[in-house]
């Protein structure tokens, strides 16, 4: 099965999304952990990108269609998540900080908690704080995540922090973030509620920031 898992890498990076898809919805028929696909297949060609792109290999358009390529492949495999007994866990809001476009990650996390018994409303990408809130009381959330790959943009995370306790109801929401320059040092610093390192460690960190009540004296953190 590891040799599927290096064919799905490969798709990925190349931005195939035919053989992508078809190579994940081929191994998760043949029994793989759907799990086991996203995180050892897709995620390792998106991190092969991302490394390229910084060192100037490949460029924004090969790095768009990668993306593209693992939506399609996470949309593909979302019936053969194994829901099994969970019950719903929660309502989150989720997206992009004001500012970044960049949803992979999002994208990841928003699928991964909808098939493990949370209600997942997707704000999209730049969204600025004052949706996020409104989201929030729409939907009566329980969290509000929001994701950040630009360090310009992780500034909204501490805003969103700070706005729920100037109108004090920051002990309703739990505010998680991410992002690939986001760390469980910043996560402390703005006084966010949780951190998780990958979309997978970010199903038990929710879990777990569900059951708690009230202010948090110290973050959640999953790496």
């Amino acid at each position: 099965m590891s040799d599927v898992l290096k064919k799905i890498e490969q798709a990925i990076y190349d931005g195939d999304s035919k053989a992508s898809v078809n190579l994940a919805v081929e191994a998760a028929k043949a029994g793989m952990d759907p799990n086991k696909i996203i995180n050892g297949g897709g995620v390792p060609g998106l991190e092969r990108l991302g490394v390229d792109f910084d060192n100037m290999e490949v460029f924004l358009p090969e790095l768009v269609v990668g993306g593209e390529a693992m939506t399609l492949m996470i949309e593909a495999l979302v019936p053969y998540f194994a829901v099994g007994e969970e019950s719903f866990k929660g309502t989150v809001v989720i997206g992009c900080a004001k500012g970044d476009l960049h949803d992979i990650g999002k994208n990841l996390v928003a699928t991964q908690l909808a098939v493990n018994g949370f209600k997942v409303h997707d704000a999209g990408t730049d969204v600025a704080v004052n949706k996020f809130l409104d989201l929030a009381k729409e939907f009566d959330a329980d969290i509000i995540a929001v994701s950040s790959l630009l360090t310009t943009s992780a500034y909204y995370q501490d805003e969103l922090v700070k706005r729920l306790e100037i109108e004090g109801v920051r002990d309703k929401y739990k505010i998680i973030v991410g992002g690939g320059p986001i760390t469980p040092a910043w996560t402390r610093k703005i006084k966010a509620d949780g951190y998780s390192r990958t979309a997978h460690l970010a199903v038990d960190m929710c879990k777990e920031l569900v059951k708690k009540v009230g202010a948090l004296t110290e973050p959640v953190i999953y790496e």
